[in-house]
């Protein structure tokens, strides 16, 4: 195994060393005001409303800003565009005093008047500009609960709400805020030339090569150091570490965790990490027999060893999740139902729904699993087929689908899975954005459900809905524990494991963090004298 690892490393150096010159050369010929990014796989649309992909909202978020903002790092709410705010004591009401002297790349002035069209287009039917398509349900359910915005004047607006609704400040740190003037002019369209307040401005998108962002010059807020930033879509993951070690880019993600030691070990680059706010899993098509049998699911998930998908497809960057909560997140609790590695048990289980006619062994299913790698799954084609190997250890005939990330997406969120292996990556701090997400079964609705486990339990819906409307994190904390159980005793899918977010950079640039997101704040980064 060593011998292998080091002849791996070996061919990396080699191919690397073979593209230098040429890389070398076309980084002379390059901007050098400009920031080289290389991603696994193009952004599906620049208006961040209308996508849930990693490449989108790492884009979008430069471009686009909400009434507050993260502290960089990390999920801690700082004023953003509303430098304060106040609740009702019913905590139906929400004031929010807006950053003054504020205006789009295009211009136009940001003001009260900008946050409700921002809001209206996604929540009001009758708005001219409404986001009528599938794609925007997943943000529009989570302002589901807001019933009207109103602009008191240029600098006040406030925001009502039809109860109490605790993740609202999170929800809103990602939800942008778009120019009026810009949606007017380019209707559908706008997700192709975005408006927005943020730090960098819209240039250029060849659509399957690169995005181009500029810095904007008039932003409100410190300027960022870099001048341009270049997003290459390299499909390739050989060749994003090529292209970084010849200087090619500045910065490469979805580095294989086969090819980090080469980043650790090599003088000129460095390996940046952080651990994910994320989860992979292995979902069940609950409407779908034989996976509306409980006993089917559990099956599955004690015939599971997670430890070897950790060491192997992640090169241990990663922790086997027993639930879906990262073990950060404030509301993480081990489930009273678990599922060790134990396959007599899972053919025991097996047997019995053999038995009851509600398992047919000699039926084939269909297991997707997405080709794209994602941060939450850099190596998904083997670990699915390790997940291929598991069942059918066990007796499950399962045919493997692999599919570029964006139809993988759509025929999961459709339905038309048996079962599939697929992530999340919590887009705020708050369990809510998982759990509420994930399995409410008012986010299973084809052909665009987010709990593509289609998992529809009524209990569970109370439980969430009672913690939205808690107004105290220790009510919510226990609210949040019996969710866990529940899902973890009725087995909707195999949660597999929680992550370390990595990218790999060339060693002089300074001032690299990661979001909990897995995305470098681009705003904070400088050029140093290479090294």
């Amino acid at each position: 195994m060593r011998f292998v690892a080091a002849w791996g490393l070996l061919m990396i150096a080699v191919v690397a060393t073979v593209a230098c010159d040429a890389g070398r050369e076309a980084r002379k010929r390059r901007d050098p005001g400009a920031l080289v990014v290389a991603e696994a796989a193009d952004v599906q649309a620049l208006d961040p409303v209308r996508v849930t992909d990693s490449e989108s909202i790492e884009v979008g978020g430069l471009l686009f800003e909400g009434l507050v903002q993260w502290k960089p790092g990390t999920t801690d709410v700082l004023p953003g565009l509303a430098t304060s705010w106040t609740v009702s004591p019913d905590g139906t009401k929400w004031t929010f005093h807006l950053r003054p002297n504020v205006t789009f790349h295009d211009g136009t002035a940001f003001d009260a008047a900008a946050v409700v069209f921002s809001f209206e287009r996604l929540l009001d039917p009758r708005h001219p500009q409404y986001l009528a398509g599938q794609d925007a349900l997943y943000r529009r359910s989570l302002l589901r609960g807001i019933t009207r915005l109103v602009a008191i004047d240029p600098t006040t607006v406030e925001i009502h709400v039809s109860r109490p609704y605790a993740p609202l400040l999170g929800d809103l740190a990602m939800y942008p805020l778009v120019s009026p003037t810009a949606v007017a002019t380019w209707g559908d369209r706008f997700q192709e030339h975005p408006v927005g307040t943020g730090p960098f401005a819209f240039e250029a998108w060849n659509k399957g090569e690169q995005v181009v962002v500029r810095r904007f010059e008039h932003y409100w807020g410190a300027k960022p150091a870099i001048g341009r930033i270049v997003f290459r879509v390299i499909v390739d993951a050989r060749q994003r570490l090529v292209e970084l070690e010849s200087g090619s880019v500045d910065l490469a993600t979805s580095i294989l965790p086969d090819e980090q030691p080469f980043v650790d070990l090599h003088p000129d680059l460095i390996l940046h990490a952080t651990p994910g706010n994320d989860v992979s899993y292995l979902a069940f098509n609950t409407q779908k027999p034989p996976f509306d049998d409980v006993r089917v699911r559990r099956a599955v998930s004690y015939a599971i060893n997670k430890e070897p998908i950790v060491k192997l497809a992640y090169q241990g960057r990663a922790v086997a999740a027993d639930g879906p909560l990262p073990p950060a997140q404030w509301a993480y609790h081990k489930p009273t139902s678990r599922y060790p590695y134990d396959p007599v048990l899972a053919r025991k289980l097996l047997g019995e729904a053999i038995a009851d006619k509600k398992f047919d062994p000699e039926r084939t299913y269909n297991l997707y699993s997405l080709s794209t790698p994602r941060p939450y799954l850099s190596q998904p084609e083997r670990v699915a087929r390790f997940l291929q190997s598991a069942l059918a250890q066990i007796g499950i005939k399962t045919k493997l689908e692999l599919l570029p990330y964006a139809e993988h997406k759509d025929v999961v969120e459709s339905g038309g899975h048996d079962l599939a292996v697929f992530g999340w990556i919590g887009d705020t701090g708050d369990p809510d954005n998982f759990l509420y997400v994930l399995f409410h079964s008012s986010n299973a609705r084809a052909p665009s459900a987010q709990n593509i486990a289609f998992y529809s339990e009524p209990g569970v819906d109370l439980l969430l809905d009672d913690a939205q409307a808690a107004s105290d994190e220790a009510t919510r904390t226990g609210l949040y524990a019996a969710v866990q159980d529940r899902i973890a005793a009725d087995a909707p899918w195999v949660p597999l494991a929680h992550s370390e977010f990595v990218v790999a950079a060339r060693a002089e640039l300074d001032g690299l963090i990661l979001s909990p997101l897995g995305h470098p704040v681009y705003a904070l980064i400088r050029r140093a004298e290479a090294k």
